[in-house]
């Protein structure tokens, strides 16, 4: 990629200069809010100041508090540069000059603990190509952004995506983009977030479409809940489970705690905790003033709001293999406890073996229930619940030569969603064994066309979900829309939480 100066661009607060790309546009590291630390810690994000000049948008900055994540891509996955001065953005364009053009605002996932928006792996490169401005953001993660310690300082890294958004409305027009045509998207702890936004006051009117890939709506926590891990938190660290206490603790040691704190919460499935299903101690906190309703009993009904909305195959693969591989000899017990923690009846375990996936022993079984209890399950529920309109996916491709329905994992729709095959797979031998040696590049066209589409139209170009047909857009090397993909194992869970 050739880059040289790009055209100026005047936000709100001055005046930045990025990089032109193949005749694309990039603008990196502009702040959307203050920086959130020192006397505005534990605060709601505070205004950026005003700069004179111009300022560099040429490189990244730095990325929210957070511990090492250990991911074989992580070279374009994984967090590196992390610095107080985070809440920024970047932003591609096909042209500043141009007007009119959708956005399409991007939330990275890592539950709520890991990730950036501005990391390799979620480069707006080949939207802006397709004619979107693209939107990449940051916000407080892990104790820093989810730890609950009360009205006011709840939910701040919700607060921050919310600031980014308001951002968007004020400036994007300067990029080309149009702030009456933002659809919002993301995946894992981002598809999470998307569903927040649609049940929450301060994101009204701030997107006209919502995109949620494996979010699960359940996600979300109430106060009494939520102060239960602060309480524990706050033990470990040996402070008062208050602002002035956490406050006093340094960056690095509540990202160490924010880890500590995520172990100890998968512990819970060992204990046959149901809680632990959802492994992030790090949630949104409904019931409060800043999100009032739950995601789940609100159904995402943001008037007017079209959601597309959808699962992998796996979700639970990897949580699984990392069982396994933890556990060694009691993994088989594990599962044991795990299926009795889903409360698998005879019926649901039926529909699992003798439906279309066929599955066989006790861990593809948990994996297979974990990952639709979990994802899929409450995604159907949520579009059955909306009145606006609704579109439904499931992906399904995975690398050749292993058995079916199992290895379409958790984030393998990252790089197809991007149309981006070529980033992941510069990484080689990590890449190849996630992904195989020749992923299919006509369905990466195909999916990130579809993504293209709703955020242009409204529509991904299949019939919308409801009850009668239920139809879904599977995703694989051939793909098509069918009727009731989830068959036989949501009728088993119908009724059922």
């Amino acid at each position: 990629m050739t880059s040289v100066a790009s055209p100026r661009v005047r936000t709100e607060h001055g005046m930045v200069e990025g990089l032109e790309a193949d005749g694309l546009h990039w603008f990196r590291n502009i702040p959307y809010a203050a920086p959130p630390f020192g006397s505005r810690r534990f605060l709601p994000p505070q205004p950026a100041e005003d700069w004179d000049g111009v300022r560099d948008a040429t490189e990244p900055g730095p990325v929210p508090p957070q511990p090492v994540e250990e991911n074989p891509l992580g070279a374009i996955y994984a967090a590196t540069e992390i610095g107080e001065d985070c809440l920024t953005l970047e932003v591609w364009t096909p042209d500043p000059g141009r007007a009119g053009l959708p956005v399409m605002v991007h939330i990275h996932g890592g539950g709520y603990i890991y990730g950036a928006g501005s990391l390799p792996g979620y480069s707006g490169k080949n939207f802006a190509r397709d004619g979107v401005v693209h939107v990449g953001i940051n916000y407080r993660l892990g104790i820093d952004g989810f730890l609950y310690l009360g009205e006011g300082h709840d939910n701040l890294g919700l607060r921050d995506q919310s600031a980014a958004l308001a951002w968007v409305q004020r400036n994007i027009a300067a990029f080309g983009g149009d702030p009456s045509r933002v659809t919002i998207f993301g995946q894992s702890g981002g598809g999470v977030s998307v569903l927040n936004h649609l049940a929450l006051p301060a994101s009204r009117g701030a997107f006209a479409g919502a995109i949620a890939q494996s979010g699960c709506p359940m996600a979300s926590v109430d106060a009494e809940e939520a102060f239960r891990v602060t309480r524990q938190v706050a033990r470990d660290l040996g402070v008062a489970p208050t602002v002035a206490g956490l406050s006093a603790v340094s960056l690095e040691r509540t990202a160490a705690a924010s880890f500590k704190a995520l172990k100890r919460y998968a512990l819970g499935l060992v204990r046959g905790d149901r809680r632990a299903l959802l492994l992030s101690p790090f949630r949104g906190v409904h019931g409060t003033e800043f999100l009032p309703a739950d995601p789940v009993v609100s159904a995402g009904r943001a008037p007017g709001v079209p959601l597309l909305a959808g699962t992998v195959v796996n979700e639970a693969g990897p949580l699984i293999e990392g069982i396994a591989a933890v556990a060694g000899p009691v993994a088989p017990l594990i599962r044991l406890g795990l299926r009795r923690t889903l409360g698998l009846d005879g019926p649901t375990v039926r529909a699992y073996r003798e439906g279309p996936r066929h599955v066989r022993g006790l861990a593809a079984l948990v994996e297979a229930a974990w990952s639709d209890w979990a994802f899929r399950i409450p995604t159907i529920r949520l579009l059955e619940a909306r009145p606006e309109p609704s579109w439904l996916y499931e992906f399904r491709w995975q690398r050749a030569g292993i058995p079916p329905f199992s290895g379409s994992f958790h984030a393998v729709d990252l790089p197809f969603v991007r149309d981006d095959l070529e980033t992941v797979m510069a990484l080689g031998k990590p890449a190849a064994d996630l992904f195989g040696a020749t992923p299919p590049k006509e369905l990466a066209r195909r999916v990130h066309a579809d993504f293209v589409r709703f955020a242009t139209t409204g529509d991904p170009g299949w019939p919308g979900y409801d009850r009668a047909e239920r139809t879904t857009m599977v995703y694989d090397t051939e793909s098509r829309a069918v009727p009731d993909a989830a068959g036989a194992e949501r009728m088993a869970w119908e009724g059922r939480r």
